[in-house]
């Protein structure tokens, strides 16, 4: 605005000036050229009633009388440059005025017969124009008569326009700061919002907006800044969008994945990650080998850097939960600042361990499948080379052929019924169980066995009558081999418990013996299959080893559990406890 100012001031100064001037000109012409056609006349008069011989006493009247004439300074004077008349000064005067010989006015009208000129009178005390002109007379005789006019009407006509001028110049700064302060503040406001706008966006606050738009080109800046600002808050949304998404999906993948740059340095890393390889916490901007300890994954991230496109590594960590991985290592070519490796860990943890049971589960079934069929087939061999001819040893080997088969039965059956549990083939069907109808059941069962072992069985009941929803079937099965496993390990005169209760919304199904009981170390794996605390005994006595591991399954598929309590020299008791999901009558 300052500069404006400036601007316009200079101008309006120039042209005062350039004004002035030019008026001055004008009007000093205005006057000249009156003053030429005034001396015109005045020297025709001169040329008619001039007497040379008169002297100065007519001279002077002469100039008097056409100085009252023409308004105007009328003066005559001899070509040496003698005055003779002068009508503004006395007559008495006139001689002894200075000699004008050497007037500009006097020398140009001598030399060109006509001269001007304007300077400041001594005489008088102010500017005057002289104009003279040469009178040739008779007898070649000569006098120039001059004729002089103050410029004072000039000089005020001047000042008055001198102060026109001015109060334009005033009036002109004056409308000039106005309207150089309406401009600059239609100029400057829109710039302010515009700054303040693009502070704000700066800020982070990408809501705000110009929403003004003048018409000139601030308008325009405004329109594009916030389309500009449109875009930006449009691509920031679709960048927070798939980044969320990214972030949900990483959250969401059981696999861990983490991303290195081509410098080596992690870029990220997700939950599932971290959980598997036991980290609190992975920052971006570390190397992977000052967060992590193992030597194999470190390796495949080592060579995939090196330059290999893919890397598989199997390996396990050592932690306080020990995991078998797979490592999937792939070098990602791009720009130098983009991701270099993604590796993407599977927990193949479960695999193995089914892996495992698989092979224990062959190793397990061929060995209890091979010392039933080594007895069926020696029993056969023996036989068939001369024992059929013995009624005795026959009948002997023959009953050793069945008790043998009854134990394949058996463990075909347990085997099978196992696979179905696991399976969820056979999902259970609940229907109302009595407590008191499935203890006689299952005591009914066994009453062979305890007696053949001298077993004293006994049963608790509630008082009130226990009613529970279950698969009766599955129930059952679990409690006998629960009641079978307890008479047989109890020995002779020994006394087996079944007793049933409900609390805290489970039914408690415990049995217990007076038997030898069980050490600590074996607690852990007593529901595994065909593992045996007494192999030999359990194999003399015909367990497959797979009852404890089926009544665990039965549990599970109720979403129950087993229990087990049991010392050496005081008896075991086992307990499967379910949810009591209905109680009423029978």
């Amino acid at each position: 605005m300052g500069g404006c100012l400036v601007v316009v001031v200079c101008t309006l100064v120039f042209v005062a000036v350039v004004m002035e001037r030019s008026l001055s000109s004008h009007m000093l012409e205005l006057v000249r050229s009156s003053m030429q056609r005034e001396i015109l006349t005045v020297r025709e008069v001169v040329r008619d009633r001039w007497r040379p011989g008169e002297g100065i006493p007519a001279a002077d009247r002469l100039a008097d009388e056409l100085g009252r004439i023409v308004g105007s300074r009328v003066t005559l004077i001899t070509p040496q440059g003698k005055v003779l008349g002068d009508s503004r000064m006395p007559q008495g005067e006139v001689p002894g005025m200075v000699n004008h010989a050497d007037r500009p006015e006097i020398v140009q009208a001598m030399a060109q017969g006509e001269g001007s000129a304007v300077r400041y009178s001594s005489t008088l005390g102010f500017d005057l124009m002289y104009t003279a002109l040469r009178l040739d007379g008779p007898n070649g005789q000569k006098l120039l008569v001059r004729l002089a006019l103050p410029l004072s009407q000039v000089q005020q006509a001047l000042s008055r326009t001198r102060g026109l001028v001015l109060w334009a110049m005033f009036l002109g700064v004056l409308l000039s700061i106005g309207v150089a302060y309406l401009v600059a503040r239609g100029i400057s406001r829109p710039v302010q919002q515009l700054t303040r706008t693009a502070a704000s966006i700066a800020a982070g606050d990408l809501s705000r907006r110009f929403t003004r738009y003048p018409r000139h080109e601030i308008g325009e800046l405004g329109r594009a800044f916030d389309q500009m600002a449109d875009n930006l808050q449009s691509t920031i949304d679709d960048i927070t969008q798939s980044r969320d998404r990214l972030e949900a999906i990483l959250r969401g993948m059981v696999e861990g994945v983490l991303v290195i740059d081509n410098d080596g340095y992690v870029l990220l890393a997700n939950q599932a990650l971290m959980k598997m390889l036991e980290l609190k916490a992975v920052p971006p901007g570390r190397l992977p080998s000052e967060i992590m300890r193992n030597a194999d994954l470190l390796e495949a991230l080592d060579e995939a850097r090196a330059g290999r496109e893919y890397v598989w590594r199997e390996i396990k960590t050592l932690g306080a939960t020990p995991r078998h991985l797979e490592a999937h290592v792939v070098r990602i070519s791009g720009e130098a600042s983009g991701p270099g490796m993604v590796c993407v860990l599977h927990d193949i943890t479960e695999r193995k361990r089914l892996e495992k049971t698989r092979r224990d589960l062959v190793a397990n079934v061929s060995h209890e499948l091979r010392t039933p069929l080594t007895a069926v087939r020696g029993a056969a061999e023996t036989l068939l080379d001369g024992a059929l001819d013995s009624p005795q040893y026959a009948r002997h080997f023959a009953e050793l052929i069945l008790r043998q088969s009854h134990r394949l039965e058996r463990l075909v059956q347990d085997l099978m019924e196992l696979a179905r549990l696991e399976s969820g083939e056979s999902p259970p069907r609940p229907r109302p169980i009595n407590a008191a109808e499935l203890t006689d059941s299952v005591m009914e069962a066994v009453t062979d066995l305890a007696q053949a072992q001298n077993t004293e069985l006994e049963r608790r009941l509630p008082r009130e009558p226990l009613v529970f929803a279950a698969d009766a079937r599955q129930v059952e099965q679990a409690v006998l081999n629960l009641l079978d496993n307890a008479i047989k390990y109890t020995g002779q005169a020994g006394r087996v418990t079944l007793a049933m209760e409900a609390r805290d919304q489970e039914v408690i199904i415990s049995v217990s013996d007076t038997g030898p009981g069980i050490a600590a170390e074996y607690l852990p794996r007593l529901f595994e299959r065909f593992f045996r605390v007494d192999t030999n005994r359990s194999r003399e006595m015909g367990g497959t080893g797979l009852g404890l591991a089926i009544v665990k399954h039965i549990a599970q598929v109720h979403h129950g559990r087993v229990e087990v309590d049991s010392a050496p020299g005081r008896g075991s008791t086992f307990r499967l406890i379910l949810p009591l999901v209905n109680l009423g009558g029978p």
